[in-house]
C-alpha cells in the first residue's frame, strides 16, 4: 500500500505539481553538485539541509530547511513533517498552490522574522493559526508519522 502511494505521490509532483517540483529538483541538483550530505528521506519526498538557522521551504516534492538535524532534533523533525505537509498542498492544489500557499507563506515567514527582530514575541501556535500552516503541520505530522511506522 504505502509503496503504492509513494507512486501516486510522486506521479501527481512530476504532473498536477510539476511546476513547484522542477524548481525543487534545480535546488536539489544545486545541494547535490555542492556537495550536501545532508540529503534526508521525508516521509516520500526528499529534503535537504543547507545550513544556518533559518526555517523551512517546500518546492513540490523537494524541501529545504536549516541545520537541525543534528544541534536541534525537534525542530528539524516539526519542519521536515510541517514541509511534507506542504508537499501534500501542492500536489492537492497544483499550480493554484504558488497563490493559495507559497506566496502568502513567505508573506507569513517574512513578517513573522521582522517582527520577531523588533522584539514581538509569537506564541508556538500563531504560525500554524492561518488554515494553508495549520493543514501543513496536521497532515504533514501524520502523514510522516504513518509511512515511517515500523
Amino acid at each position: 500500500m504505502k509503496i503504492f502511494l509513494a507512486i501516486i505521490y510522486w506521479f501527481l509532483s512530476l504532473t498536477w505539481g510539476s511546476i513547484m517540483t522542477i524548481i525543487g529538483f534545480f535546488g536539489f541538483l544545486y545541494f547535490l553538485i555542492k556537495g550536501s550530505n545532508k540529503i534526508h528521506r521525508n516521509g516520500y519526498s526528499v529534503i535537504v539541509e543547507t545550513g544556518g538557522n533559518w526555517g523551512g521551504l517546500s518546492l513540490g516534492a523537494f524541501a529545504f530547511c536549516g541545520n537541525y538535524s543534528q544541534t536541534n532534533s525537534n525542530w528539524f523533525d516539526h519542519t521536515r513533517k510541517h514541509e511534507f505537509g506542504h508537499s501534500l498542498q501542492n500536489i492537492i492544489l497544483g499550480p493554484l498552490f504558488i497563490f493559495l500557499v507559497a506566496i502568502p507563506s513567505a508573506i507569513r515567514y517574512h513578517y513573522q522574522i521582522r517582527e520577531i527582530k523588533r522584539g514581538t514575541r509569537f506564541s508556538s501556535s500563531w504560525y500554524d493559526s492561518v488554515w494553508f500552516e495549520g493543514t501543513a503541520t496536521k497532515y504533514g505530522t501524520k502523514a510522516v508519522e504513518w509511512i515511517e511506522e515500523k
